[in-house]
């Protein structure tokens, strides 16, 4: 269930959609987001994203929670839509994007190429828009967050298992990186743990059913669902390859992927 406002009144709605721990529940352009384990509330409304009831007392992890939603809704209504994939400017202000499900590298190889020299956009997601022709990656602020256990291809973490989150089971530590704040996508890298390496071209209409995988939003239903599926569309006619990759590609992946688009 949602909260809706009825004079001065919270009354309960039917849940519109779900996204994690948050309910959604939609009022025309308005959203109410409840956090079901606490009944917290945070509201979209305007453009803006305002407390509501629980809010102030509720713990920093669901704060945090309701608020990530939050702000992917309001990106959403100013026509930028949230990517759940890494991404990276190299020296030539190219961006490429790497998405995946959870695990299968995308902080690693993040921050691969920042130890390269390359900027980082965003670890665990990215936003993007289409403008003037082309589809620009936006920075989803946040530190990228690297396994303690990559001790093999990144020796300074040895030591390090002390500052890693309390009950991640990844072991995942923040790390500083330099950040960009944009760059026109120049590439998408969709990624695969695998014992072999493997870099594969994919056609526009696998790269659009991966795309919708990383970006479920799409199907939301709403007035945005058009104009999110219409830049989707737009950035699966950029160049796009499905990388298989093992440890041993780690160090040099800035190179793999500057020869990708040679």
């Amino acid at each position: 269930m949602g909260c809706s406002r009825v004079g001065g009144l919270v009354t309960r709605t039917a849940v519109s959609w779900q996204w994690g721990n948050v309910d959604a529940t939609e009022a025309g352009r308005d959203v109410y987001l409840t956090h079901r384990t606490t009944n917290a509330t945070l509201r979209v409304c305007g453009g803006r994203l305002r407390r509501d009831a629980g809010y102030g007392d509720a713990t920093p992890v669901v704060r945090r929670e309701l608020a990530r939603v939050g702000a992917i809704i309001r990106l959403r209504q100013r026509g930028r839509y949230y990517l759940h994939a890494s991404a990276a400017v190299d020296p030539h202000g190219r961006a490429f994007v790497l998405a995946g499900n959870s695990g299968t590298g995308k902080s690693t190889l993040a921050f691969a190429l920042a130890k390269s020299g390359w900027s980082i956009l965003g670890d665990d997601g990215v936003i993007v828009d289409a403008e003037r022709g082309e589809i620009v990656a936006h920075a989803w602020r946040g530190p990228l967050m690297v396994s303690a256990a990559l001790t093999g291809p990144f020796r300074e973490l040895a030591g390090h298992g002390v500052h890693a989150m309390k009950g991640d089971s990844r072991q995942r530590i923040p790390i500083s990186a330099a950040q960009a704040n944009r760059g026109r996508v120049s590439a998408l890298l969709f990624l695969e743990r695998s014992p072999v390496f493997a870099i594969t071209r994919l056609g526009p209409r696998d790269c659009l059913a991966a795309l919708i995988r990383q970006s479920p939003w799409v199907i939301l239903g709403d007035g945005e669902s058009r104009r999110h599926l219409d830049t989707l569309r737009r950035m699966a006619a950029i160049p796009a390859f499905h990388l298989r990759h093992t440890a041993a590609e780690v160090g040099r992946m800035g190179e793999i992927l500057a020869e990708a688009l040679s």
